[in-house]
């Protein structure tokens, strides 16, 4: 993390750098091109601790900020010499920028992930409605089966009845079923009998008749010739 007064005092060269291009013919320090660094021309009595001071490099970066420099002995720096001072505001804002970035990101996916949570508590709700409405209709329903069970009940009641009754009716009905059976039976028998006795009937009386008819041809067989004899006489 960067110091505020680093920051602070960053941005103060970068100000007096920014000013120092309109006010001065001859610049002490000006910015590189891709505005990462300055770039200080020493003066004359500048020793390089107090350059380091001016741009907010604290004592222990010092010797870091030596070797990016490649000073090796600080008293042997003379007037001109040009000192490459990173540009601590401007690596401060992008450090910020990219923190932002990443911030930014973070709040993205935590959108894109409320958004799905919405989605979710959306679809449940609608579902929760449904399974509502639902049991709505099937409690009206069930409310409409209690209006009406008494008046079903009285129609099971009235269907017992006459299923008794049909019962009873086809009860009376098998046995008048049998009784008529039992007398097309007995009517069948006396029937065949009556057949069977004009039968025997019959074949008497056609024995009677072929009796009969015997007698009589005896009878013509005996009487025969006389009855001619008798007959031409007259």
């Amino acid at each position: 993390m960067l110091h505020p007064s680093r920051v602070l005092t960053g941005v103060a060269v970068v100000g007096l750098a920014l000013s120092a291009r309109h006010v001065a013919a001859e610049r002490l320090f000006t910015l590189s091109d891709d505005g990462r660094t300055f770039l200080y021309r020493a003066r004359p009595g500048d020793q390089p601790a107090v350059v380091a001071e001016m741009f907010g490099v604290h004592p222990e970066g010092l010797s870091g900020f030596l070797a990016s420099n490649g000073i090796s002995d600080p008293t042997k720096v003379g007037t001109g010499f040009t000192y490459r001072i990173p540009n601590t505001a401007l690596r401060a804002l992008s450090e910020h920028a990219t923190a932002l970035e990443t911030e930014n990101a973070r709040l993205t996916k935590e959108v894109r992930e409320l958004k799905e949570s919405v989605g979710t508590l959306t679809r449940e709700r609608d579902e929760a409605h449904g399974a509502a409405t639902e049991s709505e209709a099937r409690a009206a329903r069930l409310a409409r089966v209690q209006t009406l069970w008494p008046i079903l009940q009285a129609a099971l009641v009235l269907l017992t009845l006459v299923a008794g009754a049909l019962a009873g009716v086809a009860v009376a009905a098998l046995r008048r079923r049998a009784q008529a059976d039992r007398y097309a039976r007995s009517l069948a028998i006396e029937l065949d009998d009556r057949r069977k006795v004009t039968m025997a009937e019959r074949q008497e009386s056609a024995r009677h008749v072929l009796d009969l008819e015997n007698r009589v041809r005896t009878l013509e067989a005996q009487l025969g010739p006389r009855v001619l004899v008798g007959g031409r006489g007259s």
